[in-house]
């Protein structure tokens, strides 16, 4: 007497529409493996020393699965800014906090992160507004970081927080571009000055916070 027929594991998709197909965690993989070249390059080389063909053969692809995944070398950041935010999301403690403590939280983890990853996060700041591709890129697929701060910036003005004139994506371009700015060793140069990373850290968020206008002790501006 014959058993009942036995599907082949491997001849067949899962049925379980939760669970990816095959096809899509073979994608996946690639679009990993290509990313996680890119940054070993990165690391090594500097953003802009790194091109596409040199992605491609640490990645060990073609340039047609590339632009598959990718279209320009900036989308790259793209993945990076949402592995950023991701991560930074995950770090916050399980007590709410206000949105101002959550701002310098996310500045410390942009200066944390130039230890390991340094051109890619001032190459990420950059590129943020640097073209047109990338501002259209972004805005068709959006800006995981940036996209982060502005939430923040709305969640202050709705707390009362912060000032609700302000546009909270013009917020965050002020945020990183200073950041940037000053990671990039533009504003505070050695050669000039030498400034402790306390205080850089005081006076970015004096600038962020209270602005140029002087104010009292309270932190109030001066009529």
């Amino acid at each position: 007497m014959k058993g009942p027929k036995v599907a082949n594991a491997e001849m067949t998709e899962p049925t379980n529409p939760s669970q990816p197909s095959r096809r899509a965690r073979k994608k996946a993989r690639t679009r990993r493996q290509i990313y996680e070249a890119a940054m070993e390059l990165f690391a090594d080389d500097g953003f802009d020393g790194v091109t596409i063909s040199s992605i491609c053969d640490r990645a060990d692809v073609g340039r047609g699965t590339f632009f598959l995944h990718f279209p320009t070398k900036s989308a790259l950041l793209f993945e990076f800014s949402q592995m950023v935010a991701d991560e930074f999301s995950a770090s916050l403690p399980d007590h709410a906090i206000n949105a101002r403590a959550e701002l310098e939280a996310l500045v410390d983890r942009i200066a944390a992160g130039l230890a390991d990853q340094r051109d890619v996060m001032l190459a990420m700041l950059r590129e943020f507004s640097s073209s047109s591709e990338t501002l259209a890129f972004g805005k068709q697929n959006g800006w995981a970081f940036p996209d982060l701060i502005a939430r923040i910036v709305e969640r202050g003005q709705k707390e009362g927080e912060f000032r609700t004139e302000i546009d909270p994506r013009l917020a965050a371009a002020a945020l990183l571009s200073t950041a940037g700015a000053i990671l990039s060793g533009w504003v505070f140069r050695p050669d000039e000055i030498e400034v402790s990373p306390d205080a850089i850290r005081a006076q970015f968020f004096a600038l962020l916070f209270t602005g140029l206008v002087p104010t009292d002790t309270e932190g109030v501006p001066k009529p």
